[in-house]
């Protein structure tokens, strides 16, 4: 039996022992600053790209960056807020800090909010993922392939192996495709925009250009708060990514955070404006959609956003799976041995990986649940659950005011909490009513 895991390499496939175990305690700190810089941006960016142009047909270009800024600077200092709360309390997980600063009754919250935003949210992959590629296969000979069948191969390979890995470094070079992936799609925008091809009289007939459009800001501006506030989603994995991290202190965890999301905004930013300048009020909620099927170029970037959300996919199943074994040893504790087998917990990732490849299979428009989903969830995993857990950490261990960087931080903090609730309020109005 493993006593102790590293990476996939040196785990599953040099002991492949059914009885190897993995718990939260036998992650290894092996991720490099840039390894976490590149996938916290694979985890952010291919999804969280596309739909910010659509956003913004209620929201002129200076509000719509400044509230791209805003929840920028509030993800990233949650996520940060995430490693305090880390060495405050002394363990390394959602469900065991919510345990010791909060009790053991209702550990399993956290864990659930976890769960359903990671499901949700890999099934809107998946389904994102048979959308785009079998879009663009006509456009390269491909037209046997549907979108039911592109879902199913790609279940099989590369997502189910990719899913069962339990070391998110081993996930950096996959990590790194997607990101290329999106860069080709942002260069791609540049190009059809500068060129005017889907501007008047452009090769794909395309729509007049936004005009008056600058501070505009209305009940339609929710639209782009709801998309805005899970753009930056990745906190689901927020204690695995700190715990992986060589040589974790919040201070190091913090500077790379800040590079990621202050890269990742960049993308974002110029996803939106582009996208709104070339469709305008036209602009779709993938914004790829809007592109002429037989543009190469978008082919291209339709094929590799494509791959890119399969290669993102792995790092939320990560998360889904965690807050799975956590609800499970919450109500069956005597089998905690169990859940630490891998072969256990690759059978889960199997399972869990089939029921969204059939859903994703049957159900071709989830946006209603998936928007609900992320506004509800998503928010709380983002700006709730880490205020809530740094202020209880605080208050138990420290006292108010101590270790904190200014003595009103802690109020930041509340305020910020505050502020996720009115935006999970906010997203759930926006997708039932716009």
């Amino acid at each position: 039996m493993l006593t102790r895991r590293q990476t996939f390499t040196e785990g599953e496939q040099q002991y492949p022992s059914k009885f190897s175990t993995w718990t939260i305690e036998q992650d290894e700190d092996t991720m490099t600053g840039a390894s976490l810089v590149i996938n916290l941006l694979a985890d952010v960016s291919p999804a969280g790209v596309l739909p910010l142009a659509y956003g913004m047909s209620g929201t002129g270009y200076i509000p719509a960056v400044l509230l791209l800024m805003l929840f920028a600077c509030g993800a990233g200092y949650s996520m940060y807020l995430i490693s305090r709360t880390i060495e405050i309390s002394g363990v390394k997980s959602y469900d065991r800090i919510w345990e010791r600063c909060i009790g053991e009754r209702s550990k399993w919250i956290p864990s659930l909010v976890l769960c359903i935003v990671c499901f949700g949210n890999a099934l809107a992959y998946v389904c994102m993922v048979g959308d785009l590629i079998s879009m663009c296969l006509p456009g390269f000979g491909i037209s046997f392939l549907s979108r039911s069948s592109c879902i199913a191969i790609l279940a099989v390979f590369p997502l189910l192996p990719l899913c069962m890995l339990k070391d998110l470094s081993a996930l950096a070079p996959t990590s790194f495709l997607a990101l290329l992936a999106v860069f080709w799609m942002i260069i791609m925008m540049i190009i059809r925009y500068v060129d005017g091809s889907y501007l008047p009289g452009g090769q794909y007939h395309g729509f007049p250009a936004p005009r008056g459009h600058v501070g505009n800001m209305g009940f339609s501006t929710l639209i782009l708060v709801d998309n805005l506030a899970v753009a930056f989603l990745c906190h689901y994995n927020g204690p695995k990514y700190y715990r992986e991290y060589k040589n974790h202190r919040p201070v190091r965890f913090g500077s790379r955070v800040l590079a990621a999301f202050s890269l990742v905004s960049t993308l974002f930013a110029t996803s939106m404006l582009l996208g709104y300048a070339t469709f305008g009020q036209h602009a779709e909620g993938v914004i790829l959609n809007n592109y002429d099927n037989t543009d190469t170029l978008a082919n291209i970037a339709r094929l590799g956003m494509g791959f890119a959300n399969v290669f993102s996919t792995p790092l939320m199943f990560s998360g889904l799976r965690e807050g799975v074994l956590a609800v499970l040893t919450h109500f069956a504790p005597e089998e905690e041995e169990l859940y630490s087998q891998v072969w256990f917990q690759n059978t889960l990732s199997a399972a869990l990986l089939s029921l969204v490849t059939v859903i994703a299979i049957i159900v071709t428009d989830a946006s209603i649940v998936i928007g609900l989903v992320g506004a509800i969830c998503g928010s709380a995993i983002i700006y709730v659950i880490p205020c809530f857990l740094f202020d209880a950490a605080t208050s138990k261990f420290l006292g108010q005011g101590d270790d904190l960087h200014h003595p009103m931080e802690i109020y930041l903090v509340r305020g910020l909490g505050f502020a996720g609730v009115f935006v999970m309020i906010a997203g759930s109005v926006a997708t039932l009513c716009l």
